[in-house]
């Protein structure tokens, strides 16, 4: 009996582990792949910069939304000649220019949060950007449809 249930559970670990569905966020980078916002960026953003430039008004910084387009897209408060993210365009966009930045008083997320965003964070929101930088809703509120195997899906 138990040698059978072994085999049972063990198979549904081999089918998992065996699949390479999933691209490693290098290979999207490498790839050519367009950079999903859902998949690929809101994580980064929730992680490392929605704590101060997020949906919550009472914690937010700058007046500085980066989770929705129209505020990112729009002119910064401080500064109304510059935005904090310009679809097409990385290097006008403040979002690289402080991610990027060697001062610290300018380095996004700030030192004393304790956040940093590593190399390859950074390479996907400057080619997000590049590639236009376009938002899409939460998963949660998007109607699901049915797609296809991607063509390259290993099994």
């Amino acid at each position: 009996m138990l040698k059978h249930l072994t085999q049972i559970l063990l198979i549904p670990i081999v089918i998992f582990t065996s699949c390479s569905e999933k691209e490693s966020e290098a290979d999207v980078l490498t790839s050519g792949n367009q950079i999903s916002y859902n998949f690929h960026i809101r994580p980064i953003l929730s992680d490392n910069c929605f704590a101060c430039h997020g949906p919550d008004e009472n914690k937010r910084e700058s007046g500085l939304r980066l989770d929705t387009e129209e505020s990112a897209y729009a002119a910064l408060k401080e500064n109304p000649e510059a935005h904090a993210i310009v679809p097409g365009k990385p290097g006008k966009s403040e979002v690289v220019l402080r991610i990027e930045a060697t001062d610290a008083a300018e380095l996004m997320p700030p030192p004393e949060s304790n956040l940093k965003l590593s190399g390859s964070e950074i390479e996907t929101i400057k080619k997000w950007i590049k590639q236009g930088a376009k938002y899409q809703p939460h998963w949660a509120f998007v109607t699901p449809s049915k797609t296809s195997l991607p063509k390259n899906f290993k099994c």
